[in-house]
C-alpha cells in the first residue's frame, strides 16, 4: 500500500474528499507504507517515535507547520526553528506526514468525545450543530464527573458552580477559542446551558460568562485523542498486516 492508497482509504471512511487543509503535507505521497503512527500533532517527539517504531507514515490531526490558526503561511515561516526541527526529523527519518483534521472530526473525533462523556440522544440538529440533554445537575457535580471520566485533578471552569444545567453543548478541540466564538453562539441558539469544551482561552471564557452559559475546559488534545486512539484501532483492524501505533503524549504542559 502506498501513501496515496491510505489517503483513498480515509476518503472512503469520510464518504468524500479531504478538506483543503488536509492531505500529504511533507514527504513522498507515492512511498510504500511500512507503518502508520497516528497522533494529535506531529511534534518532534511524535516524529522521533515514528522513526523508532519504523512507521514511515505519520497521520496527524493538527497542523504540521506553524503558524496555524487564522494565519497565512508564508515561505519565510519555513525558517522558523519549530518548523526546521520538525522537517529535520521527518527528513532524516524518511517520513511522510499526512494531516486529517476536519475529516477525522467527522469520522469519529466529535462522536467519540460525546460518547466518552456519556452523552446521547442529541436534540434536533445536523453534524456538529446539536446539543445533548442530560439529567439536571449542578455545574459543580458535572465538573466532578468529568474529572473522574478523564482522570483529571483540576479543570478550568467559568460560571457559577451552583447553577443547575440540563443541556450540554460541545465546543470540542479548539472550538472554545476566540476564533470559534460563532460556533459557541450556535450552541447557545440550540439551547445549550453548559459547555464542555476542549481548549478555551480568556475570550472563550469571557463569552461564556457574559452569555450566562458555564464553560468546563477539558483540553484540546484530551478531547480529540479519544477519537484518534479509536481511529488507530480501526486502522489496525482494517490492515492487520500493517504496524499501526498511537502516540498520545501531545499535551505540552502539566499541572503542579
Amino acid at each position: 500500500m502506498k501513501v496515496n492508497d491510505f489517503v483513498d482509504y480515509v476518503q472512503r471512511l469520510k464518504g468524500g474528499s479531504l478538506n483543503q487543509d488536509e492531505g500529504v503535507l511533507f514527504g513522498n505521497a507515492q512511498a510504500e507504507v511500512r507503518g502508520v503512527l497516528c497522533t494529535w500533532m506531529a511534534t518532534v517527539d511524535a516524529l522521533k517515535t515514528a522513526v523508532r517504531e519504523r512507521c514511515n507514515l505519520v497521520l496527524c490531526h493538527e497542523a504540521f507547520y506553524f503558524p496555524s490558526y487564522g494565519a497565512n503561511f508564508q515561505p519565510q515561516h519555513m525558517s522558523w526553528t519549530v518548523n526546521r526541527n520538525r522537517m529535520r526529523v521527518a527528513t532524516e527519518g524518511d517520513l511522510v506526514v499526512m494531516r486529517v483534521h476536519g475529516s477525522l472530526d467527522l469520522i469519529c473525533v466529535y462522536d467519540d468525545f460525546a460518547a466518552a462523556l456519556g452523552l446521547e440522544n442529541p436534540t434536533r440538529g445536523t453534524g456538529w450543530n446539536k446539543v445533548f440533554p442530560i439529567p439536571e445537575t449542578t455545574v459543580a457535580d458535572l465538573v466532578e464527573r468529568i474529572k473522574r471520566i478523564f482522570g483529571r485533578r483540576v479543570l478550568r471552569v467559568a460560571g457559577p458552580l451552583e447553577k443547575r444545567v440540563r443541556c450540554v453543548g460541545l465546543p470540542w478541540g479548539g472550538l472554545g477559542l476566540d476564533t470559534n466564538i460563532p460556533y459557541m453562539q450556535r450552541l447557545v441558539d440550540l439551547g445549550a446551558d453548559v459547555f464542555i469544551a476542549g481548549e478555551a482561552d480568556e475570550y472563550g471564557f469571557t463569552f461564556a460568562n457574559d452569555v450566562g452559559v458555564p464553560l468546563i475546559e477539558t483540553g484540546h488534545a484530551l478531547s480529540e485523542n479519544i477519537g484518534i486512539r479509536n481511529f488507530t484501532d480501526r486502522v489496525r483492524n482494517d490492515f492487520p498486516a500493517l504496524k499501526v501505533v498511537f502516540f498520545e503524549k501531545t499535551v505540552p504542559f502539566e499541572y503542579r
